[in-house]
């Protein structure tokens, strides 16, 4: 049995490790190459990417089930187009009579990576539009080169967007879904509760819930001593540009436990209880204050569970945690 001195030591001793490791690739990315920081993210993120470029949920979707997603321009930044896809369940029809409801969909990958179009994102996409949503899946800036504040207005942009051009695409903006894995469910929950706590009501048009698997509600959490993963650390001090120590205030800023409040709207969450990139704590700490704010909320936690593990575990407790999330959508939507 090792003494607890000694655990300690051990512990503390890995986050340094951790925290050096997360600054020197920083450093690199600013001083030198980005391409070599992308490449070290890429071997970080081996397992995950895995699970991101080639994962899809255990719940097959026949082609002859939807018809082929619309791809639009929202916005021009730079000289890049930022897109979103549409999802729309077979036959759709274009009918001023015909509103679908929304599911505004949010793609993960750090803040730093990831594409609407990656496998595991089209695979959510194609279930949801096969059960009658209209699926809006976006892509957003990356935090490598761009701060929070530009990703969260492109989340913001592309939202309004849709609700702009809702009646020409047959949607429905009165009934909008916000839900995201992992980075993409952490903008979800950001743009919700901190709308709702400050009665930014354009903002919130028409939104009736929030769903997210897997996301980080207090950014701290991601330097925790229990995650593993060296990712995590460096892709929120890379889009926050600062470590903790000295840059606090916007780890709590942007972080959707702060800006709980009774008027935020009703929740979803799934979290697997062994997430080596996000802590389960993240989720049941974010659950714990929403029902202490009066607020609808569930939270389902799998056993053993690590990210991302509808793309790995096809099993039944994993289809049952799927199919809750399409109730949740159909009862608020």
């Amino acid at each position: 049995m090792i003494p607890l001195k000694r655990e300690f030591s051990i512990a503390k001793l890995k986050r340094f490790l951790k925290i050096t490791f997360a600054f020197a690739l920083l450093v690199i990315g600013f001083v030198w190459s980005w391409a070599i920081v992308f490449l070290a993210i890429l071997v970080l993120n081996i397992k995950t990417l895995y699970r991101a470029l080639l994962g899809k949920l255990p719940l097959d979707v026949p082609e002859s089930s939807l018809d082929k997603p619309e791809s639009l321009v929202y916005k021009r930044s730079g000289n890049t187009n930022l897109k979103l896809d549409i999802f729309y369940p077979k036959d759709h029809t274009t009918s001023a009579d015909k509103k679908y409801p929304i599911v505004f969909f949010a793609h993960g990958g750090g803040w730093v990576s990831g594409f609407r179009k990656q496998a595991n994102n089209i695979s959510w996409c194609k279930y949801l539009a096969s059960r009658g949503f209209a699926v809006v899946s976006i892509d957003y800036r990356f935090g490598i080169v761009s701060h929070i504040d530009d990703i969260l207005k492109d989340y913001s942009d592309a939202l309004n967007f849709v609700r702009r051009k809702a009646e020409k695409l047959s949607l429905d903006q009165e009934r909008i879904a916000l839900m995201g894995l992992s980075a993409g469910g952490h903008l979800a929950l950001q743009h919700a509760t901190y709308h709702s706590y400050h009665d930014n009501q354009d903002e919130m048009k028409g939104i009736k819930c929030v769903v997210a698997w897997y996301a980080p509600s207090d950014l701290m959490d991601l330097w925790d001593d229990k995650v593993e993963s060296l990712f995590a650390r460096f892709a929120v001090s890379t889009t926050l540009k600062g470590l903790p120590a000295r840059n606090e205030e916007d780890y709590i800023r942007y972080s959707p436990i702060t800006w709980v409040s009774e008027k935020m709207i009703p929740v979803f969450l799934v979290h697997g209880s062994n997430d080596k990139v996000v802590p389960v704590d993240s989720s049941v700490k974010f659950f714990e204050k929403l029902l202490k704010n009066h607020v609808e909320a569930y939270l389902e936690i799998y056993n053993r569970a690590d990210h991302a593990f509808e793309f790995e575990l096809k099993t039944s407790k994993t289809i049952q945690l799927i199919e809750k999330t399409v109730r949740f959508l159909r009862s608020h939507l």
